[in-house]
């Protein structure tokens, strides 16, 4: 049935996809004036977001409620600082919260963990060590341990892992990774000193996948390794993505398609898109000449057993964009630069028109466009609704608002896509029941929805919410689920869902649920697996 049910939709979305018109989207400012830039971004399951800085920038645009001070004798900037560097977003009542962060977190991972909390590494001078930890927020602050780490993280990337850790991978001449909660010290992997260019690096923010037979992906600057985190040993080399470097400062991003039950959860697929020419980021700083950026894209099955890199192109090259999974299963690239590359005020030609990438016929839509340049330190995330947080950009050392060719933003955008159009309300589902909000796995529970058309090609998914910086959703995935067949009621339909079979395909915590209809979805209901 689930088969069935998943070449249905494929046929169904192909119908739909081709007659998307123009227009059909939307844009929204949401908030004219956060206080603080977003370099980092996550959504809790409480339904709010969590946006934050570095802390060495100086004064931000919010100050920290009643008085509050930072003391801080390291920070470059401001020594005492009355200013906010993260605030919390509350989706309901969009009112802003500014938090307490204390160590730098400029240029820092994550991961959000089992329990619904943040847990938060490195950044620079005296955060690079650091490990911060953020509850569902709306009842507490930042906790942070400054020594929490055993190598100095910055421009790292966080998994979490089947076993409930998380692996802190790379950093800036950081050729090794660890394991959080409790640090044990480093393990060498020589792969990232290997893909570091000695002009620029380019294998900053590493690309790091979960694949579906619990190995981790890692993808630095062209070329990637399959690394079996248990023994530490490299299992397969892939081969090299052509094009030019794909990794910060060169900044591509990368997202794992969707995992399927169809296939029997064992095949995992990535997609890389857009970066910059080798040397780019030198001939920015030292010369102010902006290369364009790279237009190609790489798809690859990285379980298969032959694996090879199928390259297609954008409608046009980007750099220092986002790559976000939609609950269609579509890939909506958004943010970014057409020239140049990440550092401050390295980029041209802002990318004001997200993209639309449909991985069932390799093609892509271009988008309607923001008015608002989103360039270095932005940051976009799903929400429940299924509408995309837009925020960020600050490509200049401080805040800085006039006398730049592109200032410091402190809006906050929300995207609607095609698919929130009213024009498609009829073949939206929306859920009503879902019988057990915490199934744990291989577990069955029965979902109930309501439809003002009959059902056709219904599938149900999981969407696990990522940490996003620096163009790179950490611990995105979106998984296809088993279900039973769709039964008519009194005015709703109900179907048995079986949950992932384990902690491989989903590392234990909260996801977004989606019903999709005719390649429409639902509003999302936050379930706990694991």
């Amino acid at each position: 049935m689930a088969t069935i049910s998943l070449l249905v939709l494929l046929l169904v979305s192909s119908s739909v996809f081709s007659s998307v018109q123009a227009g059909q989207d939307s844009w929204q400012l949401l908030i004219k004036n956060a206080g603080v830039s977003a370099m980092h971004m996550a959504l809790f399951h409480t339904n709010k977001v969590v946006m934050f800085d570095r802390t060495d920038v100086g004064p931000s645009a919010i100050k920290l409620p009643n008085g509050v001070c930072r003391h801080d004798p390291k920070d470059f900037t401001l020594k005492v600082d009355c200013w906010a560097h993260s605030i919390e977003l509350d989706l309901a009542t969009t009112t802003i919260r500014p938090l307490e962060i204390l160590t730098d977190s400029w240029c820092s991972s994550g991961a959000l963990q089992a329990d619904g909390s943040l847990l938060q590494t490195g950044g620079f001078n005296d955060g690079a060590f650091a490990v911060r930890h953020l509850g569902p927020l709306g009842t507490d602050n930042w906790q942070e341990t400054e020594f929490g780490l055993s190598a100095p993280r910055w421009y790292a990337s966080d998994q979490l892992l089947p076993d409930g850790t998380t692996i802190v991978v790379g950093g800036r001449a950081e050729f090794n990774y660890e394991f959080l909660p409790n640090s044990h010290g480093v393990t060498n992997l020589p792969f990232l000193q290997q893909t570091d260019d000695r002009c620029c690096e380019n294998n900053l923010y590493p690309f790091t996948h979960l694949a579906a037979d619990g190995n981790l992906f890692i993808f630095a600057n062209q070329d990637s390794i399959l690394l079996d985190w248990k023994s530490g040993k490299v299992i397969r080399n892939y081969p090299t993505l052509p094009g030019g470097p794909r990794n910060y400062p060169s900044s591509g991003s990368s997202v794992m398609l969707p995992i399927q039950a169809a296939t029997g959860f064992t095949v995992s697929e990535v997609v890389i898109c857009g970066g910059a020419p080798a040397g780019s980021s030198t001939k920015a700083g030292a010369a102010g000449i902006y290369l364009p950026a790279l237009q190609t894209c790489g798809r690859m099955e990285i379980t298969a057993v032959a694996p090879a890199w199928q390259i297609f192109n954008m409608p046009f090259g980007r750099v220092l964009g986002d790559m976000l999974i939609l609950p269609t299963g579509e890939i909506l690239i958004i943010n970014g630069a057409q020239a140049g590359t990440a550092g401050w005020g390295n980029a041209r030609d802002p990318a004001f028109s997200p993209v639309l990438y449909r991985p069932n016929t390799n093609t892509f839509a271009t988008l309607s466009p923001t008015t608002i340049p989103r360039l270095y330190h932005s940051s976009a995330n799903v929400l429940p609704s299924g509408k995309i947080l837009v925020a960020g950009s600050n490509p200049n050392e401080g805040y800085a608002f006039t006398g730049v060719l592109y200032p410091t933003e402190l809006r906050i955008e929300e995207y609607s896509p095609y698919y929130l159009n009213a024009a498609y309300n009829p073949q939206r589902p929306t859920i009503t029941l879902i019988d057990n909000l915490a199934p744990g796995y291989d577990v069955p529970f029965t979902v109930t929805f309501v439809l003002d058309s009959a059902p056709v090609g219904v599938v149900f998914q999981l969407y696990a919410p990522p940490f996003t910086t620096h163009t790179f959703s950490q611990n995105q995935r979106l998984l296809i689920l088993a279900a039973g067949p769709i039964v008519p009621g009194v005015g709703h339909f109900t179907s048995t869902i079986t949950s992932p079979p384990s902690a491989v395909l989903a590392p234990a915590g909260y996801f977004l649920f989606n019903v999709v209809n005719a390649g429409i979805p639902s509003p999302a209901v936050w379930i706990h697996i694991g």
